[in-house]
């Protein structure tokens, strides 16, 4: 039974070294690892600089809706 046990964990042993001695050596996802980080990156970035631009005005749309703005309350109180 030991002899069966043994033989197997040695097995395994050699498997999991050959598996990340290939890992290492194997760079055909390494290219695809690095296209997906800068893709992602570059989302953030722009998704960034949109909301820099837009947030001003995302603001001030929100400020009327809850009717926080005091030109937009004055020109609804005046009839003319």
């Amino acid at each position: 039974m030991l002899n069966t046990l043994d033989r197997l964990y040695i097995g395994a042993q050699i498997k999991k070294k050959a598996f990340i001695e290939n890992f290492k050596k194997d760079e055909s996802g390494v290219s695809n690892f690095v296209a997906t980080v800068l893709l992602i990156l570059m989302v953030v970035l722009i998704g960034a600089a949109v909301w820099g631009f837009l947030g001003g005005y995302f603001q001030e749309l929100f400020d009327r809706i809850k009717g926080q703005d005091s030109a937009y309350q004055n020109s609804i109180s005046s009839p003319y």
